[in-house]
């Protein structure tokens, strides 16, 4: 979530906004909340970031499910499978059309050199903890940068605006966006997680005095995460629009969409080779609507039980 404030997808089909104030002594004619909300509401962002973080780090299940991307480069959907190794995925289609046998060719080597090569395996997970370690700098960051108040109930959860606090001096560069933008988070009062972030810069954005950088005004990003099954919540939606330049005056324009759906539990401890052996015979995995989740009973051979 934090690499995608530096970079949540809204369904179609998102209930129409209650516009009623809430505070924590709400009128009569306002959704009832529970449990009751801190009067502040900056202290709610905190619990509900807090937690969030926390229940990732106990969540130790593996998931499979369909990832679809587009950006100025790609567009393509891929089948992706969760093991103790990183994901391994499968590329379904390419700019909407199934894979020509050339393309199928270099995917197949694509996966087999994630596979067989430690260094490759070395260099991606590298790369994953670098992004997770700058990702959970600015999820942590957020309460501390952005003034929030509480701005009516949506969908049965609790919404807030936020503005960047006056005299914050962000402690790294990535950080500094946060300086110049604004938008409203949706938050399930339960659960205490983030389901939703939109943002939008209201003003231009420089590194090195405009020299190295600059991202325009209105630029903007949505994250949409949701609960896809009992107490597991995961990003499904990722929109982002972004312009600006880059070093050496290079004009920039970055526009990326991201959807994950189909999502269904796999056995624990599940192998790349293991994972590829799932994608060669497309198998299924228990759905993750009835998937034990959390369950410390349940076994691999009760996980990978098929769906029709």
């Amino acid at each position: 979530m934090g690499m995608a404030l530096a970079g949540f997808a809204v369904p179609a089909s998102l209930p129409a906004q209650d516009q009623g104030q809430l505070s924590p002594n709400q009128p009569p004619n306002q959704p009832k909340i529970s449990p009751a909300l801190p009067s502040d509401p900056n202290l709610f962002v905190r619990q509900a970031i807090h937690h969030s973080i926390e229940a990732e780090k106990n969540d130790h299940t593996r998931w499979r499910y369909r990832f679809h991307r587009e950006d100025e480069k790609n567009n393509y959907d891929r089948d992706v499978v969760e093991t103790d190794q990183g994901e391994l995925a499968r590329t379904i289609l390419l700019h909407g059309q199934p894979l020509t046998a050339e393309d199928r060719k270099r995917d197949e080597e694509r996966m087999r050199k994630l596979i067989s090569s430690e260094e490759e395996r070395a260099q991606r997970a590298k790369r994953i903890k670098e992004d997770g370690e700058k990702a959970q700098q600015m999820f942590q960051a957020i309460p501390d940068a952005f003034d929030f108040k509480y701005d009516g109930t949506e969908a049965g959860m609790v919404r807030l605006t936020f503005y960047p606090k006056a005299g914050y001096d962000p402690p790294t560069r990535e950080l500094k966006v946060f300086r110049s933008m604004s938008g409203s988070v949706l938050i399930d009062p339960e659960q205490h997680r983030l389901a939703r972030i939109n943002g939008r810069l209201f003003e231009d954005v420089t590194f090195g005095w405009g020299f190295l950088a600059r991202l325009n005004k209105g630029g903007t990003f949505l994250v949409t995460q949701r609960e896809v099954a009992p107490g597991h919540w995961e990003i499904v939606g990722l929109d982002v629009k972004m312009s600006g330049h880059a070093i050496f005056f290079k004009n920039i324009s970055f526009t990326q969409h991201e959807v994950k759906s189909e999502f269904r539990r796999v056995p624990d401890g599940l192998t790349l080779a293991q994972a590829y052996q799932l994608l060669e015979k497309n198998d299924g995995a228990v759905s993750a609507t009835v998937a034990p989740v959390g369950n410390d009973h349940s076994t691999p051979q009760s996980l990978a039980r098929k769906t029709n």
